[in-house]
């Protein structure tokens, strides 16, 4: 995948949800299913375990020619071999991920308002994401901004825009028309009890909704 063509449906894989035993389990049904990006959500492991997963995620996905981005952190990324980093609001400028990552990488960033969507678009990110869409699983105090952010922030930039947060095969068709490129799912195929059919129907439905 083109880091300047961004679109698809993209599987944060958390070890939040899933154990080692099946995150790599769970996230090759997802890429059997047609995920097209996927990231590494390790928030709960020290730094040499994130990085061992990430290499085996790094080579599970390159059986699917699918990039690997690792949430948060770019020294892990790149230790990996990861293609990439997706970046919080907290964590470094998306400048910084590019010196320590290099003109290749994908960088992605959180933007929840339009300074920072502006902010990163300056910093060379590759994308930028919005959300929550819905009420979150995963993060279920933040409040949802809904489709109506996505609408407003596609408006801002030229950007493959990603949106997350609740998003289900029931509720993709109302991000239809919201300039939304990508759409980021991670309880909807980490919870389910068949993820590569889980995956196929986020992919009809966001065919019915005219998305990616």
């Amino acid at each position: 995948m083109s880091r300047r063509s961004l679109c698809g449906l993209y599987f944060a894989a958390d070890t939040g949800l899933l154990g080692d035993a099946r995150i790599c389990e769970v996230t090759r049904a997802a890429l059997e299913g047609g995920v097209s990006l996927v990231q590494l959500r390790a928030k709960d492991l020290p730094g040499t375990e994130v990085t061992d997963l990430a290499r085996s995620l790094v080579n599970l996905c390159a059986d699917f020619d699918a990039p690997l981005l690792v949430n948060d952190l770019p020294e892990v990324a790149l230790d990996a071999e990861a293609a990439g980093v997706h970046l919080g609001q907290q964590d470094v400028s998306a400048a910084r991920a590019r010196e320590i990552l290099g003109p290749e990488a994908i960088i992605g960033v959180t933007t929840p308002t339009p300074e920072a969507v502006r902010r990163a678009q300056a910093d060379g990110a590759d994308y930028v994401s919005a959300g929550p869409m819905f009420r979150s699983p995963t993060k279920p105090e933040k409040p949802v901004a809904g489709p109506d952010l996505a609408r407003r922030l596609s408006l801002l930039t030229s950007l493959p825009l990603c949106v997350i947060g609740g998003i289900t095969a029931q509720n993709l068709s109302e991000l239809a028309g919201c300039g939304v490129d990508l759409v980021c799912v991670i309880s909807a195929i980490a919870r389910a009890h068949d993820p590569r059919a889980a995956t196929e129907r986020l992919l009809s439905a966001m065919r019915e909704a005219g998305i990616a």
